[in-house]
């Protein structure tokens, strides 16, 4: 498991340091916030359509090919602009680095699940998601660094190197398995034609709602500090420590998510989660400061920091058992349908109108979800906020079961 970690976390880097690459990258070429929101959104253009047909596949061939595939094309990926420093390296950056790293992470969460066997799949997964908040502080701090003691070219050079390394290592300690075959290609089969049946049950429909805007509240951040911060002359370094904050502020939200889930329900956490992400963007245009930008970063990611994994708990516990893999991968696909059309729109919305309108315009529709849900929840009588006593138990169990991972 800790190899698995060190591939995620070292792939990991390269995806979001390559995100404040392009973004910088592409204000360097002078490109206007539509151009740069189309940019980001080509991110989850691909994963959008082929999340479930590559779920798929890694299905019938296993984890390996498919992992080492991944870092292969973040590798191509990062190392484009290098080569060639112009508007269309950095396009064609944004969609194989995209893929890439959607074809790592489906694998890599199919070989999560199978380390240790089912006992061990809640420290596993909790493991991986405090390596994401690490890697996320890391890609966006160390990118802007080198941006501004190298150049954005050599930047995504060095962007390059994470995957490449990652890569190399897989080839030495063979990490990867073959997946049987028969229920996984089955329940594959069995699938098209039946995934909209899932938005029948209205808490799952709910919980598909408030996915998609909580992940509309991750990428546009990524989106919108680097443009804000350079309309306020911040530096790639200083806008890379507010993007890092955010991820800090992950990383230690989820290293105490065992003692709050044992406390509090899953779905008051998600509306709350919620309700900070709409509150801190509401506030982001009237302090345009260091200070204040790295604060509201850092009270986001506390925020988001919870919902990820609380919005899993709640998927597993809705969705039919024999159709969790079907769930997961509507999930994502929903999740890159915000990256694919979110930053395009918001970004011809700032281009006609400046930056500001498009963080309240956010804010706004952040809060309509999360007014949406909760109204739902109560009248179906589902928002207490005490833990059950399952949830208390698997809260227990996951802070029993994180050190001996």
């Amino acid at each position: 498991m800790r190899a698995l970690l060190a591939f995620s976390i070292g792939n990991h880097i390269a995806l979001t340091g390559s995100r404040v690459a392009v973004s910088l990258g592409a204000l360097e070429l002078a490109a206007s916030p539509f151009a740069i929101g189309l940019m980001l959104s080509f991110y989850g253009l691909l994963p959008m359509v082929l999340s479930v047909p590559g779920g798929r596949w890694i299905d019938r061939v296993g984890t390996r090919i498919p992992m080492l595939a991944g870092t292969a094309l973040l590798v191509f990926g990062a190392a484009v602009p290098f080569v060639a420093w112009d508007i269309g390296g950095l396009y064609l950056a944004s969609v194989t680095i995209g893929l890439g790293f959607m074809t790592f992470f489906l694998a890599l969460q199919k070989e999560a699940g199978a380390v240790g066997g089912p006992g061990a799949r809640t420290a596993n997964f909790s493991l991986l998601a405090l390596g994401y908040s690490a890697s996320g502080f890391l890609g966006p701090t160390l990118t802007g660094m080198s941006i501004d003691g190298a150049g954005h070219r050599a930047a995504f050079g060095l962007l390059a190197l994470a995957p490449l390394l990652v890569g190399i290592a897989m080839l030495r300690l063979g990490a990867g398995t073959r997946a049987p075959g028969g229920d996984g290609a089955d329940a594959a089969r069995a699938a098209p034609g039946r995934v909209m049946e899932l938005l029948q049950t209205p808490e799952l429909r709910r919980l598909y709602v408030a996915t998609a805007l909580l992940s509309s509240a991750w990428d546009v951040h990524q989106f919108l500090v680097p443009l804000y911060g350079a309309q306020i002359g911040l530096s790639a370094s200083l806008i890379g420590l507010v993007l890092g904050a955010f991820s800090l502020a992950t990383f230690a939200v989820r290293a105490g998510l065992p003692a709050i889930a044992r406390r509090v329900a899953e779905w008051p956490l998600i509306l709350a989660a919620m309700g900070v992400s709409a509150a801190v963007y509401l506030l982001y245009p009237f302090f345009p400061s260091l200070a204040a930008m790295t604060a509201l970063s850092f009270v986001l990611g506390l925020g988001l920091g919870v919902a990820q994994p609380m919005g899993m708990v709640v998927l597993h516990r809705v969705a039919p058992p024999q159709r969790i893999g079907e769930a997961v991968g509507l999930r994502l696909t929903l999740v890159n349908g915000t990256q694919t059309f979110l930053p395009t729109a918001f970004g011809a919305l700032g281009s006609a109108f400046g930056i500001a309108p498009v963080f309240w315009s956010a804010g706004a529709l952040i809060a309509g979800g999360a007014w949406y849900t909760g109204r739902g929840l109560r009248a179906e009588g589902g928002l207490d906020w005490r833990a059950s006593p399952a949830q208390r138990d698997a809260g227990k169990a996951l802070r029993e079961d994180e050190p001996r991972t």
